[in-house]
């Protein structure tokens, strides 16, 4: 789906092998494209702005929403649902959840905070464990994405300056380029690499890091458009 002229898109998720994957909207909508099928949310807020990421199980085609408050409901083809979590960040009437990520298992991950915070959640009897962060900004909303490992062990907090903070097991890495204003927007991880990624800023360019190599930006937008960058 598109919404021209319209600042609804909230996340994207990418399916391995990169052939397809959802959309999110600020409603909670998830929305299939190229070879994704059609899935039903359990989720759905009708003109509300409270969704705020997405991310997508190994299957393809199933994993979870989470809204601004620290819930993460499950969506996925009908008759299979992921299971519910039970999350340890939650801020009933504050929009404060920013990111969320899945680990190996997919039922078990984290959701990152305005602050710099990173929750662990899980199913039952598959609680994430917790992690060591490295970067903490109370009373400041300057967290926006993250990025874990393929082993679930760690990963990256970015902020909004383009900085990269490592948590778990995840060594130090510099990225490209940093900005003084708050521009940096989303991070991801080169599939099949812990250390080596992008981080995408609000006008739609690509900066590595970790020695991944350079990339030419699809597009680049002349406006505070761009929202949040995936890799399959």
């Amino acid at each position: 789906s598109s919404w021209p002229n319209w600042n609804i898109a909230r996340g994207i998720a990418v399916a391995p092998g990169g052939q397809g994957g959802y959309t999110l909207d600020a409603y909670g909508g998830v929305h299939p494209f190229g070879s994704a099928p059609a899935v039903s949310a359990t989720g759905y807020w009708n003109g509300w702005d409270i969704a705020r990421a997405i991310t997508l199980r190994a299957d393809g085609k199933s994993g979870y929403v989470l809204d601004g408050w620290g819930g993460a409901h499950p969506f996925g083809p009908a008759g299979d649902m992921p299971p519910p979590v039970q999350m340890t960040g939650s801020w009933p009437g504050w929009d404060m959840a920013r990111d969320i990520v899945l680990r190996p298992d997919g039922v078990s991950g984290y959701v990152l905070d305005a602050w710099g915070g990173v929750h662990q959640f899980g199913a039952a009897g598959h609680m994430a464990p917790s992690l060591r962060t490295s970067a903490f900004w109370p009373n400041w909303g300057i967290a926006h994405r993250f990025a874990l490992n393929s082993a679930g062990t760690g990963g990256y907090v970015l902020d909004g300056y383009g900085v990269l903070h490592p948590f778990g097991n995840a060594p130090s890495v510099t990225v490209s380029a940093r900005w003084q204003t708050d521009i940096a927007r989303g991070v991801t991880l080169v599939p099949g690499s812990n250390t080596q990624g992008y981080v995408v800023d609000a006008f739609g360019g690509f900066h590595p890091f970790g020695g991944a190599p350079d990339v030419t930006s699809p597009s680049y937008s002349s406006g505070d458009n761009v929202l949040d960058v995936a890799a399959g």
